[in-house]
């Protein structure tokens, strides 16, 4: 439980190598908590993870320097001056302030704490290099040249740091290098060796008996550089693998701090530590499985970002993979990312594939929950997001649409979902859209679900307590609801289909009574009444009238007004729901739906009494709450009225 003063800071930003990502930091004695604005990267840290904290003046503001327990560091920027002394009191450890070195010397000491190179000008810190960022290192006789990824999107008018090189003289160099224990080691000029191999004392000036400065320096840059993780043979390789996004065949080749993409025309390295997530997810009706990798921050190739890998594997086609690698780095790999990787796989291709994966890189591994499509046997529903045709796989904890562009929508990231039909069209009869909305603002629509997964997604979203913004018109069913877009203002950039001409007004009438009757409860559906027919004239002049109004704007839902009586089947549907999840585990969405139903049919007018009576109690308390709201209303519009007509009468005189 968090004792003590908690500090709350926005737009603080976290430095990474493609620049700084911005979000929220939370500050107290258990501890800090980043997150990123967009969503995504979340930066966790207890206070028996936190080692040091340090606070310096940088060009603009402040920045938090954090050392963690094993000796990386993160830093944040976008303080102002006069936060440290709340942070401070909150912090989970103390803050010290560290001067940073404004003298332009390019003479000093080098410092290697964890995976982090800092370089000092007399007591103050000048620079701090991380080395995973490190895409080269090269050994000179007494040099050490670091060189950095080219930064393409970089503006052309803007310096981008590609090369740094260090001169350690082998006399009088001075390198701090934290060991695991905690000491530090020093190294200085040469060390003279105690004995030689065969027993006698080496000469003082013998250069093999010495310890070079320089080329201790570059084996510590190699340790946690990309340049010494990528270097020497791959612990396991796959050739010519098919990748959606970015689009190509690639031979991907893993070590044992990266994975590289090998291309005819482009190669990507990606390094373990950026992937959040890998997710397994079987393609419906098609004999392919994806396999999709969450980065943060992602690769990009020119002005292209990919936050998500995208591999797509044959389902029916089996590997055998044998690592290479030494039992002793297995089980170090193991102890550091909890016993996930083995000596050898076999299996599917996309199952070995993501488990190496997960096993060398320590990432989270998620594969399709207890959600079914309609017919049973898939785990996404088909769907269309922006301009392209795809999947949407609702999964435990997120929806994940593939495959143009990949899209991952946190659960905890949703304000609420809404389920619409388009106002116009022979489609809106036969298909129904998903919009997504996160608490950042954002917006996602996804169009043209079949009718049929209404029920699944309905009842799916209802059990993670996603709040659902129209839901009296959700639960009725797809033939029920009224509500309708304008498919231009709610999803800019996404052509329109061209209906309006070929539109069929009488078809989608009988659709909508055919749906609307399928869908209500089963008491009422055999008393529905009947709807009426129309004549073919006032039909015909129906359609040519219909074909030449423009598109209603969406209705825009009161969210003050009060909330519509449940029905008796719905209070029994929530309370049965959990009953017979637990009596059939197994049994799926679609499926779920009916037997609740036909339950609600077998019972006797006897057992169904509590149920109507407490839907009349609801109904009388909404018709109350709806007379009062509408009363309010009234008034408001009679005031309204009363104002502008003030104001005519003084802009009459």
């Amino acid at each position: 439980m968090t004792t003590g003063p908690v500090q709350q800071y926005g737009n603080i930003g976290l430095t990474t190598n493609s620049g700084v990502s911005q979000g929220s930091l939370r500050l107290s004695s258990a501890g800090l908590q980043w997150k990123r604005s967009a969503g995504g990267k979340i930066i966790d840290l207890s206070s028996t993870d936190i080692k040091t904290l340090q606070w310096s003046r940088i060009q603009k503001g402040c920045a938090l320097r954090v050392e963690r327990s094993d000796g990386s560091l993160v830093t944040f920027v976008g303080f102002r001056e006069s936060d440290f002394g709340e942070l401070s009191a909150a912090a989970p450890a103390k803050v010290a302030e560290v001067p940073a070195s404004t003298s332009g010397h390019n003479w000093g000491r080098v410092s290697l704490q964890g995976s982090s190179l800092l370089f000092h000008v007399g007591d103050s810190p000048a620079l701090c290099i991380p080395l995973p960022d490190v895409g080269q290192a090269q050994l000179g006789r007494d040099d050490v040249l670091l060189e950095f990824p080219v930064d393409d999107t970089a503006d052309e008018q803007h310096d981008s740091l590609v090369e740094l090189g260090f001169y350690v003289p082998r006399e009088g160099a001075e390198l701090s290098l934290h060991a695991d224990d905690g000491s530090v080691v020093r190294v200085g000029q040469r060390v003279k060796a105690e004995e030689g191999e065969d027993g006698e004392k080496a000469e003082e000036g013998d250069e093999a008996s010495a310890v070079i400065p320089a080329k201790v320096l570059y084996e510590r840059v190699l340790e946690h550089s990309a340049a010494g993780l990528a270097t020497g043979d791959a612990i396991v390789s796959f050739d010519q693998v098919g990748i959606l996004v970015p689009r190509g065949r690639f031979d991907v080749e893993m070590y044992a701090g990266s994975l590289k993409l090998l291309g005819q025309t482009q190669d990507f390295r990606v390094s373990y530590s950026t992937i959040l997530r890998v997710f397994v997810l079987p393609k419906s009706n098609v004999p392919q499985t994806l396999v999709a990798v969450s980065l943060d921050p992602p690769i990009r190739k020119g002005q292209t970002f990919y936050p998500h890998i995208l591999c797509q594997f044959s389902s029916d086609e089996a590997v055998s993979v044998e690592l290479a690698i030494s039992e002793e780095a297995l089980a170090a790999k193991n102890e550091k990312q909890g016993g996930r990787l083995q000596a050898s796989y076999s299996g599917p291709a996309a199952e070995v594939f993501a488990k190496t994966l997960r096993g060398l890189s320590g990432a989270k591994l998620t594969k399709p929950g207890a959600f079914r499509d309609a017919e049973g046997s898939g785990f996404a529903v088909r769907c269309s997001y922006k301009a392209d045709d795809g999947y949407l796989y609702p999964l435990e904890r997120a929806f994940f649409y593939v495959h143009k562009p990949p899209l991952l929508v946190v659960f905890d990231e949703v304000d609420h979902v809404e389920f619409m039909r388009p106002a116009q069209g022979v489609t809106a009869a036969k298909t129904f859209d998903l919009a997504v909305r996160t608490n950042q603002g954002h917006e996602h629509l996804f169009r043209g679900i079949p009718r049929g997964e209404w029920t699944n997604l309905f009842e799916f979203i209802q059990a993670k307590q996603l709040r659902i913004e129209n839901f009296k018109e959700a639960q009725r069913g797809p033939g029920a609801t009224t509500v309708g877009y304008d498919l231009q203002g709610l999803d800019e950039g996404v052509d329109e289909d061209e209906e309006d001409e070929d539109f069929n007004a009488e078809s989608v009438a009988e659709d909508s009574s055919e749906s609307e009757n399928s869908d209500l409860e089963p008491e009422e559906a055999s008393h529905a009444p009947k709807q009426q027919k129309v004549s073919e004239t006032k039909k015909k002049t129906k359609a040519v009238e219909t074909a030449g109004t423009a598109k209603k704007a969406r209705k825009t839902k009161d969210k003050d007004a009060p909330k519509r009586g449940m029905s008796a089947y719905m209070f029994f549907s929530q309370e049965i729901r959990e009953k017979v999840k637990e009596e059939k585990p197994d049994l799926a969405f679609a499926e779920m739906g009916r037997e609740v139903g036909q339950r609600w049919k077998d019972l006797s007018a006897e057992d169904k009494k509590p149920y109507e009576e407490r839907a009349a109690q609801d109904k009388t308390r909404y018709e109350e709450e709806m007379a009062a709201y509408r009363e309010k209303q009234g008034a408001a519009r009679d005031e309204e009225e009363a104002d502008a007509g003030a104001e005519d009468g003084d802009a009459a005189e």
